[in-house]
Parts: structure tokens; C-alpha cells; sequence
């Protein structure tokens, strides 16, 4: 089992800072469109980062432990809110995968790490909404397209 501790603290109008044990503070605001400054990370900024950077760590967790060489790991990812009859909430994140091999004979293993990745990410997993991965996949031949949905 592990624990993770934050806090947050209100520094002014509609903005405070995130803080976890040893690492840099993390400016947090309002979203723009509720009336917060539109430079400064939101809450879902950071669950979508969230999600997408669980992904890539975990893909990277087991394409390691697979042997599989990248040459290239990005992702875009987006999160969509919608006004619901519970309020306001995440209905859906999307993330984009382009990775680019070594090796294009390490396209199968790779799909399968991302696969992987995906089913067992614990972010995604404590979410009520879908994620849903798209992998770009490119190396010593065509780029091949492969989508993985939860």
C-alpha cells in the first residue's frame, strides 16, 4: 500500500498552491471559464495530466520489462467537462499516443505494453468516466494506428 499527502493552500481571490512532501509547489486556479485566470493550472489540468502521465509511466514500466527500445514517447491528452444533472464533472478523457520504435518488429509487444498500461493505471481506474487511448505507433515502417478503449 502506498500513501500520497498533499496539501493546498489559498493564497488569493481564486488561486492557492498544491504542495506534496519535497517537491516544487504547484500554482493551482480556477478553471478560465468559471472566472479564473486562464495561465495557471485547474484541477482538471492536473487529473487530465494526471491520467496521461500515469499512462505513459506505466507504458514505459512495461515496455522496460519487456525489452522494448522507444526512440520517441508523447502524448496529448484532453478531458472534457459537461454541465450534468449532478453538476459539473469530467465526462470523458482522451489521450493520444505517438510513439516511435527502435525496432519495428517491437510493434505487437508495444501495443500490448500500452494495452497493459491502460487496464491497470490506477488514475484511470479510480475514475467514473471512460479513458480512452489511441496509439500512434511508428519505426522502421508505416505508421500504424491502434486504439485501446476502457
Amino acid at each position: 500500500m502506498w500513501t500520497y499527502e498533499t496539501s493546498v493552500v489559498w493564497k488569493e481571490k481564486q488561486r492557492g498552491e498544491t504542495h506534496g512532501s519535497g517537491k516544487p509547489p504547484v500554482e493551482v486556479a480556477m478553471s478560465p471559464e468559471l472566472g479564473g485566470p486562464p495561465n495557471i493550472w485547474t484541477p482538471a489540468d492536473l487529473l487530465t495530466s494526471a491520467v496521461a502521465s500515469s499512462i505513459m509511466t506505466s507504458t514505459l514500466f512495461f515496455a522496460e520489462k519487456s525489452g522494448i527500445e522507444l526512440r520517441s514517447y508523447m502524448s496529448n491528452a484532453s478531458g472534457v467537462m459537461e454541465k450534468t444533472s449532478g453538476g459539473r464533472t469530467i465526462t470523458r478523457i482522451a489521450v493520444e499516443i505517438a510513439i516511435t520504435l527502435s525496432e519495428a518488429g517491437q510493434g505487437p509487444a508495444i501495443r500490448k505494453a500500452v494495452e497493459r498500461a491502460e487496464r491497470t493505471c490506477p488514475i484511470s481506474n479510480a475514475l467514473r468516466c471512460p479513458v480512452e487511448v489511441v496509439l500512434h505507433l511508428s519505426g522502421a515502417g508505416p505508421v500504424k494506428k491502434t486504439e485501446v478503449t476502457t
